[in-house]
């Protein structure tokens, strides 16, 4: 037997919240369309606000991309109307035949299935799984139809059985059962229910950022050994490695992708966004005067991340210049002052819990 969905919204490979993306695609799948494309879904995953720093483990993808919190995803389903049924890797591990089966009812029925990773995928990561969010829209009797967030061009020509890695409706075929050995987590629709009030999603956003700002160090999905740094501590961290003169003294390309622009992608992802959403927050939620508050931090920081574009003249400053220690310094001097907005909208949030006793 063989069944693929045709019409739906690809994952842009320049989106780079890509969990959120996928999550949006679904949404649209369903009927469901946002002006501001997954900015809403980033907001209650927690990607929109969510500063992280490692310089030994990736962080470019957003929050989502690295810790696993199934409850959020759950949540940004709700949001929008729609139940779903999760499965972890223990319970996909636990009945893989099960899953799959439930995998093929969901495309039958003409829903597409969100996979918090893959395995199997050709010619990626040196056999490792895919951890970015993914859609399963397709099977046949071999394999599982995956369209990824990579594209064409990052992938063989050929891939399973000899067929062309990326077909004409965006999907990558991978063995079922090795592609579900690398996920996280399955997300299948189950059934309709009532939208959460617009009202009350931006409110339990707004009042979940302090939870982004201040999470406890962790290693997530990606590392039992290192971890990450989040809020100003991911400031902090980001602009004293900056500082390091032995480090950066032989440094390439690979080197400032891992040290400095892993994280500089992600930031530039959610200060590109974060604004717009907060403004209509604001405008649905008046008498959430912290919003007010806020804002005009948020609007800082995102002009200070783009400061540091214009300082370095694009998204990667060259190995010549890394290596001067007075041009990091100019880099580290502006990722501390973002690191002092932490604080501000940190310290906005106290205020109103003072004010409320």
């Amino acid at each position: 037997m063989t069944n693929r969905i045709q019409d739906y919204r690809r994952i842009g490979n320049w989106e780079n919240f890509f969990l959120d993306s996928a999550v949006y695609s679904i949404a649209e799948s369903v009927g469901i369309t946002y002006d501001n494309s997954f900015t809403p879904i980033a907001a209650i995953t927690g990607d929109l606000f969510t500063y992280m720093y490692s310089e030994t483990i990736p962080c470019d993808s957003g929050l989502t991309n690295y810790i696993l919190m199934p409850d959020r995803v759950v949540k940004a389903f709700s949001s929008f109307g729609w139940k779903c049924e999760y499965f972890s890797k223990q319970e996909v591990e636990r009945d893989i035949n099960a899953v799959i089966q439930k995998i093929h009812a969901s495309i039958d029925r003409g829903y597409l299935v969100l996979a918090w990773g893959v395995g199997g995928v050709p010619g990626m990561r040196q056999d490792q799984p895919m951890g970015e969010g993914a859609l399963i829209g397709g099977y046949d009797d071999e394999a599982l139809l995956i369209h990824l967030y990579c594209g064409a061009e990052r992938l063989p020509e050929k891939a399973f059985d000899g067929r062309p890695c990326v077909d004409d409706d965006g999907y990558t075929a991978i063995p079922a059962k090795a592609a579900l050995a690398g996920t996280d987590g399955i997300f299948i629709l189950t059934e309709k229910i009532t939208p959460t009030d617009v009202k009350t999603v931006y409110r339990e956003a707004v009042m979940r950022i302090p939870d982004w700002l201040t999470m406890i160090p962790t290693g997530g999905r990606v590392s039992k050994t290192e971890q990450y740094a989040f809020g100003k501590a991911a400031f902090t961290q980001w602009s004293e490695v900056l500082m390091d003169d032995t480090a950066w003294r032989d440094c390439d390309e690979n080197m400032i992708w891992d040290k400095h622009c892993c994280a500089y992608c992600s930031l530039c992802t959610s200060t590109n966004r974060v604004v717009d959403w907060l403004k209509r927050a604001e405008a649905a939620c008046p008498e959430l005067s912290v919003i007010t508050d806020i804002l005009p931090t948020y609007q800082k920081q995102s002009e200070l991340c783009q400061k540091v574009w214009d300082f370095q003249g694009g998204f990667m400053p060259s190995t010549d210049k890394m290596q001067l220690h007075d041009y990091r310094a100019n880099i580290a001097a502006i990722l501390q002052k973002m690191g002092n907005c932490c604080h501000d909208i940190l310290q906005a949030f106290e205020k109103i819990e003072l004010m409320s006793i």
